[in-house]
């Protein structure tokens, strides 16, 4: 089912005695279609906004918008729901709510103006300011950090990799003195290093969203800071989440030959 509140798109529809705590304009250097896209991925929330969200577990989604409980023991969730220029976010513990926050988004060129309303419930005029800082301090946050992803991915989707199936990377001595290296083949890129005196290509762009691999806390294993995703780097399955439909590449052939050092992809028919 969408969402749990009727006419959720009609501001205060449970007639709570919300006050206007605080406004946020800023101008968020992105497209507006990366910000649609940001807005609908609560996947990023417990992982890319860790110091903000510490559980996130999905209820619901679709093109209405999503709700995630946001403790193991579902007592509380957010709702968000989307309209034609505009979202708003019900925050409720317990069955109750106690906030409203609705997102004004405008289209301006490649980026886009926002203008954020925070509203909330049991609110006096001793701890309205407290409350309004405390949402403005956090909004930054969670925007500086949306705006960075947002943009990495635009340059990704911008800027594709080098479509070939093999590169000469150069002397090979001359890679073993000069660290890490990294080279794009199959529009794929790779980070060079060295394992027991073997070469290695350890892919550096998550297959799900094109976020950065990094190592992950098990050996074996790069994970996505922004989605929390989890990859076992010799079979390429991705570990967490189960259901994850993404997998990575089988790395590149690396081979020296007159003392330089080829990558090179394999072949359709090439055995696993």
């Amino acid at each position: 089912m969408p969402a749990t509140q009727h006419h959720a798109l009609t501001h205060n529809p449970n007639h709570l005695d919300l006050q206007l705590v605080a406004s946020y304009p800023r101008r968020i250097e992105a497209s507006l279609t990366r910000v649609w896209e940001n807005v609908l991925d609560w996947e990023h929330l417990p992982h890319l906004h860790d110091s903000a969200f510490s559980y996130s577990e999905l209820d619901e989604a679709g093109l209405w918008g999503w709700r995630v409980w946001s403790s193991p023991d579902r007592s509380g969730y957010f709702e968000l729901v989307v309209d034609t220029n505009c979202y708003v976010v019900r925050s409720y513990t317990g069955g109750e709510q106690f906030s409203e926050i609705w997102t004004h988004l405008s289209a301006q060129q490649e980026a886009t103006d926002i203008r954020v309303e925070f509203y909330s419930a049991g609110v006096d005029d001793d701890n309205r300011d407290g409350i309004g800082e405390m949402y403005l301090a956090l909004y930054k946050v969670l925007w500086d950090e949306d705006e960075a992803m947002m943009q990495q991915r635009q340059l990704r989707l911008d800027n594709p990799r080098a479509d070939v199936p093999q590169v000469n990377l150069g002397d090979a001595s001359a890679l073993r003195q000069n660290g890490p290296h990294r080279f794009e083949l199959n529009r794929r890129e790779y980070l060079l290093g060295e394992q027991g005196g073997s070469w290695l290509a350890t892919p550096t762009i998550c297959p799900h969203l094109l976020g950065p691999l990094e190592a992950a806390a098990e050996p074996g294993q790069l994970r996505c800071p922004w989605h929390g995703y989890v990859f076992d780097i010799e079979t390429g399955k991705c570990l967490t989440p189960a259901d994850a439909r993404c997998t990575l590449a089988r790395p590149p052939i690396l081979v020296e030959e007159g003392g330089e050092l080829i990558a090179r992809s394999h072949s359709e028919n090439e055995p696993s």
